[in-house]
């Protein structure tokens, strides 16, 4: 049994929180739209009362600004369904953010104290909740850790699938009602605000009859009722975040599912929503920059939107749906935040995402225009922030690890192979965390596998990883040569583009070249491997002729007389897919090698350029 990177079970469940479930401004279904609204924004000072000048009010259709006096008038879109406003900088809304549609319709704003040059926030995507009570109990979690740091973060912003419902529309209008209800009443806890973005899973069959496929308001009603806009924007210090929706049920897309063609949404911003995107940038407040939120890179889903970043100063996108933790460095780049659910639905997980990091959410700070982040896995304190699971080691390797929100005296230890504990060495203070480091000269342990954990020496918490010492000091077991195997840009399942390398590639074992691949060409490939090139450990790598190149590959194998060799790491990969999406999953992608941009990691393609096949049981 392979042993997973964070693989330690969360500590004792807690509670479900009660849910605490708030009267919300819901739609006038059935009345006409009014043919003009006007209204005034107002800002509160010290018990005076003036008009806010220059701020966004809108329908989610178009967008104005409010004048001198704080007054404003928008003509309504016929489906437009609530007013509401942009909070801007430094100002919080004083009672609701947006109000059923009335010909007249006022907001309050008032100053904060709060310095928003420099401050935090939460991303939290994927939370997938439902009656499962798994689902209800990481919530609850993640709730009472955002609570219980200081200095509290000033927001949340969920990025995408809050729900766990039937991207089809086929659950029942109750079953969606019953999990916004554990959704939202779970969230209220919070002690800052809350963001959403819909995403898929979160659509609803409710209401269908009055806004049936085609309308691209179909699925949205439950989320109005119970969050309101599904599109709208905040400012907060020089960000103007946006959150977009992209999934519409326009009956354009169909799946092939279990035996039956079933509506997909169709995941592009449709017109009507690039106007307003548009609108919505180019009235940002003078000074600040833009960060999307959405479930995926809009670049993919957005017409205009590398226009509309280029005038606007779109920098960074928020985005969530592929479970996994990633960074994109695209004309826009985004970072996809993990999961909260990693996979509820399946406790053979073991609490992991498709990239065995933990479930659980980006933390970052914020100060003036610079970004910085960190990744909690949900319930754990303590990470491994070095050395992913099977990397390969030789000489001198560094452990890095963090603790979050340390206590006065606490102190990280690490032990190899179960030997005593050490201390590691404390080299700073980031935000939220104390970091630890230590120095290990692989030559006083042994090839092969390797155990390494790290520990809180007060209160116990302990994460594990499984490393391979690859030094070439001991031979290999078994006596007979073998083959090595792999295909060059294998098909890729519709997430990561398959890809083989532009120029020639030497294939490397051991540090020894097995063999070449040709240029551009994607097929598969198998070479001997004789008996004295075999150690006990041993590393496959890959040596490019053309700089900043890189392929798509399936997991390598190494086979000798009737057994297979995989890389630690893809055995890992291998029970995770399977646990969340069945055991053929296993089999699904493979691996991007070298420095190609693109193709992106998705839940079935990691980036990897070392891989390690080792001789023995693994543990």
């Amino acid at each position: 049994m392979v042993v997973l990177a964070s693989a330690q079970a969360l500590s004792a469940e807690p509670a479900v929180l009660e849910l605490l479930l708030k009267d919300t401004p819901k739609p006038r279904y059935g009345v006409p739209v009014p043919r003009q609204i006007t209204g005034r924004v107002v800002r509160e000072t010290g018990g005076s009362v003036a008009g806010a000048v220059g701020v966004s009010v809108t329908d989610g259709y178009t967008v104005v600004k409010t004048d001198r006096d704080g007054q404003f008038s928008i003509v309504p879109d016929r489906n437009a369904v609530f007013l509401y406003l942009t909070r801007p900088s430094g100002h919080d809304v004083v009672g609701q953010w947006y109000k059923p549609l009335s010909e007249t319709v006022h907001f309050t704003i008032k100053p904060v104290d709060a310095d928003e040059n420099d401050y935090t926030f939460i991303h939290v995507t994927d939370t997938h909740v439902s009656r499962n009570r798994r689902s209800l109990v990481g919530l609850s979690r993640f709730v009472r850790e955002a609570n219980a740091m200081t200095p509290r973060p000033r927001f949340v912003v969920n990025s995408g699938d809050l729900l766990d419902l039937n991207k089809a529309l086929l659950s029942k209008p109750a079953s969606g009602h019953a999990d916004f209800r554990n959704y939202v009443g779970i969230m209220n806890h919070l002690k800052m605000p809350h963001y959403n973005v819909a995403g898929d899973h979160t659509d609803s069959s409710y209401r269908l009859d009055q806004f049936p496929r085609g309308d691209h308001r179909c699925g949205k009603a439950l989320y109005w009722e119970y969050l309101g806009p599904h599109f709208f924007s905040f400012e907060y210090g020089k960000i103007h975040f946006v959150s977009v929706d992209f999934g519409y049920h326009l009956g354009k897309r169909k799946i092939l599912v279990n035996g039956k063609n079933l509506d997909y949404p169709t995941n592009r911003v449709q017109p009507v929503h690039v106007k307003w995107l548009k609108q919505d940038m180019g009235h940002r407040s003078r000074g600040t920059f833009v960060i999307t939120t959405a479930e995926a890179d809009l670049e993919n889903h957005c017409p205009d939107f590398l226009e509309m970043a280029r005038q606007h100063d779109v920098r960074m996108q928020l985005v969530g749906d592929i479970h996994v933790l990633a960074h994109k460095k695209r004309t826009v780049p985004y970072r996809a935040g993990g999961a909260l659910a990693g996979c509820w639905w399946n406790p053979r997980t073991n609490q992991l995402c498709p990239d065995l990091m933990p479930q659980g959410y980006l933390v970052y700070r914020v100060r003036g225009e610079k970004l910085e982040q960190f990744y909690k896995g949900l319930g754990q304190r303590v990470a491994i922030v070095s050395h992913r699971v099977g990397a390969a080691w030789k000489g001198r390797v560094t452990i890095r690890a963090h603790l979050v929100q340390p206590l006065e005296g606490e102190q990280l230890e690490y032990s190899i192979n179960d030997r005593d504990w050490m201390k590691m060495q404390e080299t700073g203070r980031p935000f939220y965390r104390a970091m630890f480091a230590a120095t290990v000269d692989t030559a006083s342990v042994p090839d092969g596998l390797l155990n390494l954990r790290v520990r809180n020496a007060r209160d116990g918490e302990i994460r594990s990883r499984v490393v391979v010492v690859a030094n070439g000091r001991s031979a290999s077991p078994v006596r007979t040569g073998g083959t090595l195997g792999f295909t060059v840009g294998a098909p890729s399942n519709g997430w990561t583009k398959a890809q083989a390398a532009a120029g020639k590639v030497d294939v490397l074992l051991n540090g020894k070249s097995v063999g070449s691949l040709e240029p551009g060409i994607r097929k598969s490939y198998t070479f001997p491997v004789p008996a004295d090139a075999l150690r006990l450990a041993n590393t496959l790598s890959f040596r490019f002729s053309m700089q900043g190149d890189g392929m798509t590959i399936t997991a390598p194998v190494l086979k000798y007389d009737k057994a297979t060799l995989r890389d630690i790491r893809d055995k890992a990969l291998r029970l995770v897919k399977s646990a969340h999406w069945g055991d053929a999953a296993a089999d699904w992608g493979g691996f991007i090698v070298g420095e190609a941009e693109p193709p992106d990691e998705s839940p079935f393609h990691r980036r990897q350029n070392v891989f390690c096949f080792v001789f023995g049981k693994t543990p």
